[in-house]
């Protein structure tokens, strides 16, 4: 891993980055303090014990192997540890940032996991808003350090010991271990598969791989996260494309007029050479993802005075690049066309120019006008100016290569200008469920994106396609088709239905190609099946009957399909809000922990929930939230009963799929029905914390003593699931979101908020 990222440090550098401040370094919020163990290196020591080695524990509390090996037994955990390499490479690490976040000072961190600082930075910078996702504040941790068990502790954790033994499980020994579900594409299992026929008018689908690296993959030789089986089954479900992260500066050398570049770009466009050829074997074409141009501190344009006239306005510490300059515009053509000139058959590039990372003047519509050369032009025209400039390039090297311009953030005002103004060369892409209207619970709200929630597509995009149609582009969708971040937990949610239905709609639109993830739901499955198996000629209904068959035999099929009917009619309650599913304890699920003491800590973006449940709900009452994520788990329910019958009459591979299907279908339900409890509970406890009326305190004691008996129940559920499917709680820009052993912790703080009820 870190050869991988040591250039990028060394590019940061040269661009004359500070690298040695950590974002948040100086912060002074206390951490929390976990009052469920007995002391903050019984919780260092349990929450790490799986993923370090125990020298490598006894180093940080600088005491001995044998004193750490004692903490880890009075609790009843296996003195043997048993820590998967991944933990060590590129695949781990942010979950092993993630549960030290409360922990452990940045220099404690950094030790743990052998990174330098310039390495820290860069991940939490640069790794998919990584800081963002732990909350954008580093808690003040003093050095953790060993310090000789008192009695009251050797008490304690004797009685957590004892409380383990309750779920039944070992949250130490998974059955299946954790990065397992890699092996299966370690070996090609099959040949080539030869592109399908396109039959249902979807030329184009493209996806990013389940577990592809987000960082800088293209200098790794052997491409070890885009493994060729990937490829192959990717192509039996009828992908055709996948797209990868890059940066574009760091695929060119520096150039002459000043742009920045480089020095390392030739080895990356010979890992982006392997890719292309690896992926083509199985009929599957690879696209850059272009956020570009990617803006810069605001000492590298003074450093020089050509540079100067390159930049626009300042924001949070970085500056845009003007598009109002011909010479930025050229540099995007010149750029491209380089890359594509060299790597032959790329087939092209998606484009997100409005937002996602600071990169042009245009990309924060609201703030655009800062700059005084663009305030004098269009928005529209420069933004149609910035993808012209890329297709440009893109096609003068490779005229067969697609340009996909996405619309994302464009302001709904400037969006038929800006799509008037595009090279007719472009194809045309919106969020097919942008803008749909949803009622939840008697809450009226409209979807953003990342819904599978709801059946697409929405006026928005509904409305931009006509506006390309008539300006003569093609179109597409982007679209989750297996998980999104409303359930990021599984590798795929069974509301085929809904799926289905997408798919129908979409076809008839005339949308020629769907994006069928972002960085979440890149794994092969039925969901992604459906899109090829759908033609245009059967109802929604019919072809996922027919895709039940096909895939679970007549027996087993029928219930199976009963299952996802019964999933895709409940999911419909899922109470969406962008901001809610971002916030919202559904993504660690029971393996949040009960909180008897408020934190003061707000949720953090697809991080770390704690028990702020008022970023949970949003727009939403505290009530209708947790009660439509109960009604949502119902239909998971009963079909969890359905796919428990069809396991029992499936046979061979048949089987294991229904066991799949099953798996994941039961840790929906667990995780859906376990934010409910957690809202209820919250909500409770805070009113507890201030009601001074006795016998209110009581009411609100007895929501949250049976919330926390219900919580207890689906912990131990839960427990056997992760433990057997090693796909369960992981995805890639997250890593893991929880371990087994987290069932645990979660388990020993929902007991001492019990006693805790009891003693107050």
């Amino acid at each position: 891993m870190k050869r991988l990222f040591t250039i990028l440090l060394f590019a940061l550098f040269a661009f004359g980055v500070e690298a040695q401040t950590l974002p948040g370094e100086d912060g002074r919020k206390a951490a929390i303090n976990h009052d469920h163990f007995p002391h903050a290196q019984y919780t260092f020591v349990w929450r790490n014990w799986s993923v370090v080695d125990k020298a490598k524990l006894a180093a940080i509390l600088s005491t001995s192997v044998e004193n750490v090996e004692a903490l880890a037994t009075s609790m009843g955990l296996p003195r043997k540890q048993t820590i998967e390499r991944e933990w060590s490479t590129k695949q781990g690490y942010i979950t092993i940032i993630r549960r030290n976040w409360q922990l452990l000072p940045y220099e404690q961190i950094m030790e743990l996991l052998g990174m330098s600082r310039e390495e820290l930075r860069f991940h939490l910078i640069e790794d998919d808003f990584l800081y963002d996702k732990l909350g954008k504040i580093k808690p003040y941790c003093q050095p953790l350090k060993y310090v000789e068990p008192t009695p009251e502790m050797v008490a304690r954790a004797k009685q957590i010991a004892k409380d383990v033994k309750g779920l039944g499980k070992n949250p130490f020994v998974a059955e299946e271990p954790r990065f397992e579900f890699m092996r299966e594409f370690e070996t090609l299992k099959g040949a080539s598969v030869e592109p399908q026929q396109q039959s249902n008018g979807f030329d184009l689908k493209i996806v990013y791989p389940y577990f592809a690296s987000y960082g800088d993959a293209l200098l790794d030789r052997s491409l070890e996260t885009y493994p060729e089986e990937m490829f192959r089954r990717l192509a039996e479900v009828g992908v055709n494309g996948i797209w990868i992260h890059v940066v574009l500066r760091t695929l060119v050398e520096p150039d002459a007029k000043g742009f920045p570049g480089d020095s390392r770009a030739a080895e990356r466009i010979e890992g982006l050479k392997r890719l292309v050829d690896r992926a083509a074997k199985y009929g599957v074409r690879v696209f850059l993802y272009m956020n570009e141009p990617r803006g810069m501190e605001p000492e590298w344009f003074d450093a020089k005075p050509e540079r100067k006239a390159y930049g626009g306005y300042e924001l949070k510490g970085l500056r845009s690049f003007c598009p109002s300059n011909p010479e930025v515009l050229d540099w995007l053509t010149r750029s491209l066309e380089r890359v594509f000139s060299q790597v032959k058959g790329l087939g092209g590039i998606f484009t997100i120019t409005a937002s996602e990372n600071f990169t042009n003047c245009t990309s924060r519509y609201k703030y655009y006008k800062q700059c005084p050369r663009c305030a004098q032009g269009s928005y529209a025209k420069l933004q149609a100016a910035i993808n012209t400039a890329m297709e440009r390039g893109v096609h003068k090297a490779a005229p067969e290569a697609e340009v996909i311009v996405w619309d994302w953030k464009w302001p709904d005002s400037e969006c038929k200008e800006i799509i008037d103004n595009l090279p007719k060369g472009c194809r045309y892409m919106a969020v097919s469920e942008w803008s749909t209207p949803i009622n939840r619970g008697g809450v009226k709200s409209h979807i953003n994106e990342y819904s599978m929630s709801v059946v697409g597509p929405g006026p928005r995009a509904v409305r931009n396609w006509g506006y390309a149609k008539a300006a003569g582009l093609k179109c597409m969708a982007k679209v989750q088709v297996n998980c999104t971040w409303e359930m990021s937990i599984t590798p795929s949610i069974p509301v085929l239905d809904i799926v289905a239905q997408h798919a129908e709609n979409l076809s008839k639109e005339g949308v020629g190609g769907v994006f069928l993830s972002w960085s979440l739901g890149g794994y092969p499955t039925e969901n992604m099946k459906l899109f090829q198996t759908f033609d245009g000629k059967l109802s929604a209904s019919e072809a996922v009957e027919k895709l039940a068959r096909e895939e679970y035999g007549e027996k087993a099929g029928a219930l199976v399909r009963e299952a996802w009917r019964n999933c895709s009619e409940s999911f419909k309650e899922y109470p969406f809000n962008i901001s809610a599913i971002y916030n919202g304890p559904h993504h660690i699920g029971p393996s949040n922990l009960f909180y008897v003491t408020p934190t003061t800590y707000r949720a953090t973006m697809v991080g770390i929930p704690y028990d702020c449940y008022d970023r949970w709900r949003i727009i939403y009452p505290i009530k209708v939230w947790y009660n439509q994520m109960a009604k949502s788990a119902v239909g998971f329910e009963k079909g969890e009963a359905l796919l428990e019958r069809a396991y029992a009459v499936a046979k061979g591979e048949e089987r294991k799929r229904v066991w799949e299907q099953l798996s994941r279908t039961k840790a929906i339900r667990i995780h859906l029905q376990s934010s409910a409890e957690q809202g209820r509970f919250f909500e409770a406890r805070d009113l507890y914390l201030k009601e001074k009326d006795a016998a209110k305190r009581a009411e609100y004691k007895a929501v949250m003593k049976a919330a926390c008996e219900r919580e207890l129940q689906l912990i131990k559920e839960m427990l056997p699931v992760v433990s057997a499917d090693s796909k369960i709680a992981y995805e890639s820009s997250n890593h893991y979101f929880y371990l087994p052993c987290d069932l645990g912790e979660a388990y020993v703080s929902v007991l001492y908020a019990l006693r805790w009820l009891d003693a107050n």
